[in-house]
Parts: C-alpha cells; sequence; structure tokens
C-alpha cells in the first residue's frame, strides 16, 4: 500500500472516530481536549460522589414494557411547556462559566438550542452576560437565580432578565452553603485559572484548549463584572464565594421574589414533597426536582427514585422536571413515563460544547433527539406526551 494511501486511511479514522455519536462519545472526546483541572471541575462532584452514580443507578431501575404492532412510523419528540410548543423534548440545564469547556461558551450553546428548538437556561454564573447571550439568540431563553445575601443583586439580576427578554425565572435553592467539590481542592481550580507546577504536562498536552484561552483570557462570571468590587477574575471569584453562602434564607426570599417576576417561575433543587407542596402554595409554575448534578451534597438518592413522590405532592397545574443523570434519549422518555413535563441535563451540553463547541451541542441534542424517536418507537407509543406509567415494566 502506497505512503499516500496509508495516510487517508489514517486521516479517514480521525474524523471518523472524532464524529460524536452518543452522550457518552462526547464525554470521553471533551476529556481528551481540556486539561485535568477544567475537566474535573465539569465533570466532578460533592463529596465522594456518591451522588452521581444514584442519578445513572436510579434510572437504570427504570425499564420499559414495550408493546409491538403500532404505527410508530412517525415518532413525535415535541412538547408544550407553559402554554407552548417545543420541538426538542430536551431542555438544557443552567450550568456555569461554559467559556472554560470553550471560548465561544453560552452565546455557542443558545445558537446550537435555538437551531435544534430547545429551550436553554442561561446560569447566574455563566461566563457570558444575559444581554450577550440575549442578543445571539432568538430562542426560548430561562434565566437561572441563585439567592445572593444582597436583594438589590437579585432585583437586579431580575430586572437585567426581564429587559433582555427572557421568558421564565428559575431560583436555585439547594445553596445554602457551596458543597465541597473535592477535585477543585486538589486541584486547586480557580478563577483565575491557575497553573500548578505539576498541572504544565495537562495543559501543555491540550493545545487547542490553552489556544483558545490565549485568545479569550477573560473568563469570569459575566454577569457579575458590574456588581463586585473588582472587575478581575479573581475579585468577581472572590466575590462569589463571599455572596452566594446565606443559610438565612428561607421561603419569604421566594415569595418576595414571586412579586417581582411576572413569567412562570420555577424553583430548582427540590427533593422533599413538602417543599414541592409549599413551592405550589407561594404559586410557582414549575418545580424541577434535582440534586445539582451531584455536585452540592453526596448523599442523597437519585432522581429517578425520587421524582414520583414529587410529583404526587402537587397538582397538575405545576409543570414537574426532571434533572439528574440523563445521558440517552430512553433516559428522556423514562423521566416522561415517571411523570415529568420535560427532562433536563447540563452535562449533556456542556460535554458537547467541551467536545467541538456549537456543532458539537449541535450533534448532541440531534443525538438525544433521534434516541428519543428511536426510544418511542421501541415502546410503542406514537408520541412522547402520551408516555406513562403504563410504559413501564412493574414488577
Amino acid at each position: 500500500m502506497r505512503v499516500r494511501e496509508i495516510w487517508n486511511l489514517i486521516t479517514l479514522r480521525r474524523r471518523t472516530t472524532s464524529v460524536i455519536q452518543t452522550v457518552d462519545h462526547a464525554r470521553a472526546i471533551a476529556k481528551k481536549k481540556i486539561p485535568k483541572a477544567v475537566w474535573d471541575f465539569i465533570d466532578g462532584g460533592a463529596g465522594d460522589e456518591q451522588a452521581i452514580a444514584a442519578n445513572r443507578h436510579s434510572l437504570n431501575d427504570v425499564v420499559f414494557q414495550p408493546k409491538y404492532l403500532v404505527d410508530v412510523s412517525k415518532p413525535d419528540t415535541s412538547l408544550t411547556i407553559f402554554g407552548t410548543p417545543v420541538s426538542h423534548p430536551l431542555v438544557l440545564s443552567p450550568s456555569g462559566l461554559a467559556t472554560l469547556a470553550h471560548p465561544d461558551g453560552e452565546i455557542a450553546v443558545a445558537r446550537a438550542a435555538q437551531g435544534a428548538g430547545a429551550i436553554f437556561c442561561l446560569s447566574t454564573g455563566s461566563g457570558n452576560s444575559i444581554e450577550e447571550v440575549g442578543e445571539q439568540s432568538q430562542g426560548r431563553l430561562w434565566f437561572q437565580l441563585y439567592l445572593w445575601k444582597s436583594q438589590d443583586v437579585i432585583s437586579s439580576l431580575i430586572q437585567r432578565a426581564q429587559t433582555s427578554g427572557y421568558e421564565a425565572l428559575i431560583v436555585t435553592v439547594d445553596v445554602p452553603v457551596v458543597g465541597k467539590r473535592e477535585r477543585d481542592l486538589r486541584n486547586g481550580m480557580s478563577l483565575p485559572v491557575t497553573i500548578r507546577p505539576g498541572q504544565y504536562w495537562h495543559y501543555l498536552s491540550r493545545p487547542r484548549w490553552v489556544s483558545g484561552i490565549v485568545k479569550n483570557p477573560a473568563i469570569t462570571f459575566g454577569n457579575l463584572t458590574d456588581i463586585a468590587s473588582g472587575d478581575d477574575a479573581s475579585s468577581i471569584g472572590q466575590y462569589v464565594n463571599n455572596e452566594l453562602n446565606d443559610p438565612s434564607k428561607t421561603w419569604d426570599d421566594l415569595k418576595r421574589i414571586r412579586s417581582q417576576w411576572g413569567g412562570p417561575l420555577l424553583v430548582k433543587g427540590i427533593m422533599h414533597p413538602d417543599d414541592a407542596k409549599t413551592a405550589e402554595s407561594i404559586g410557582v409554575d414549575g418545580i424541577i426536582v434535582s440534586n445539582h448534578g451531584g455536585r452540592q451534597f453526596s448523599s442523597v438518592p437519585g432522581i429517578a427514585t425520587v421524582f414520583p413522590h414529587i410529583r404526587d405532592a402537587v397538582s397538575d397545574k405545576v409543570e414537574v422536571f426532571f434533572d439528574g443523570g440523563i445521558r440517552r434519549g430512553e433516559d428522556i422518555v423514562k423521566a416522561h413515563a415517571l411523570g415529568a413535563t420535560a427532562a433536563c441535563s447540563g452535562r449533556c451540553w456542556f460535554w458537547g460544547l467541551a467536545a467541538n463547541g456549537e456543532q458539537g451541542v449541535t450533534d448532541v441534542l440531534e443525538i438525544l433527539n433521534q434516541e428519543t424517536k428511536d426510544t418511542l418507537s421501541l415502546v410503542g407509543q406514537r408520541n412522547l406526551r402520551d408516555v406513562g406509567a403504563h410504559n413501564l415494566y412493574r414488577s
């Protein structure tokens, strides 16, 4: 075989293996492209990371009881969320500092979500600001809000989201204190990104990521540059550490936010039926059942374990979302079988972004949509909206 033919086979193999085939494949590609300290920040969890494993284990325990000889030639994955049709079955959960994964950050994610017809939830801790993302996307955008110590900061962020056209507000309630993420402590992960002597090889072995950082060095919390006392990444990072922790917050703070926000209001981080009932009594429109992707507390159950109890605790007026461990289209259908309005994921799109920027997110969303369609066909269900407990095997 000639040298050119051998080279063509090698380059073809490289091109073939770089095409994202599954969400887990996107994860594997992303892991090879970014330095270990950054990877651990994205992929890690709190404590010994039991909750991350629990999310997957609980979903794996949910199995289908398929029915056949049903016309499933045109499976439909569209949904209706807060009265408006949505063509993609996944809601992209808020996840901060996407600019760590790729220089285009949340702007790339918002564009990919718009192209796929999916809802993208921007994090308070995003690398790109509320305004930047709003200007670059015509898709459906939601904004996620933490309960900061300062009411002025909360009010300011709410106003900015309203002005920029975000249609829904998500209040995350599971951060009375920030969880202990041991991988980040071991790696000395901080803003600005600091390279320790023993980490040089990890960074040098990821030249594309380093090149992206050189071109876009100001990785920071884009929404807080005008709020923190200093405008450099270190000052803003310190501001987040000081102001995010507020164990004194109560349901009264959520009531105050309800009075300020006229659109759909969701509360994220609910793991107890009593909290779900209280949230409904305050007037929330949606509940996101979530353990923060295992990044806050290790010793909690997987989402598929607690979800049915939360769903049963509230009325049908409240839309309930499943957030935790989604990796495949099968998982999305399982979430609906358990009673979810929609399934949500942050790590899926984050891995796609790290693997190949906007195109990587687009690929992940296409894969999940197709897998969801295939699962509907295999289960014997024509559309995602009609999936329910009748599709599950009960021993």
